[in-house]
């Protein structure tokens, strides 16, 4: 189950009778910020938050037989880190690309000079 402490205690108490024995193992976002500490990886809280979002969709045959590992959490910390997007100002996106373009006109004189073809990469648009 994932979701905040009030939601799932009301979960919990609607499946199961109050004087059932149960187990709990609970990935808190202090948790996950201490693995990902100790992989040397910074996480927003936005990041943190969709980690355990993700250690829901493990699926409950799986969860139940091995429970929810570091292991399993570590590489969704992973997959969380690769797909981070970052906001770039328009204007310095622009001036970027600008500059990347200017980086390859030597490249299309020196082909256009030699008689050569000028690479797909390098034409400008």
């Amino acid at each position: 189950m994932y979701g905040t402490c009030e939601t799932l205690c009301r979960e919990l108490a609607a499946k199961y009778p109050g004087n059932t024995p149960l187990m709990l193992l609970i990935w808190s976002p202090e948790e996950i910020q201490a693995l990902a500490d100790g992989m040397d990886i910074s996480l927003s809280d936005h990041e943190i938050r969709t980690v355990l979002a993700r250690l829901e969709d493990i699926p409950e045959d799986q969860r139940t037989e091995s429970g929810i590992s570091s292991g399993a959490a570590m590489e969704i910390i992973n997959n969380v880190r690769e797909n981070r997007q970052v906001t770039v100002p328009a204007e310095l996106l622009a001036s970027l690309i600008q500059t990347a373009e200017q980086a390859l006109w030597k490249r299309e004189w020196a082909a256009r000079d030699n008689g050569l073809a000028v690479p797909e990469c390098v034409t400008r648009r």
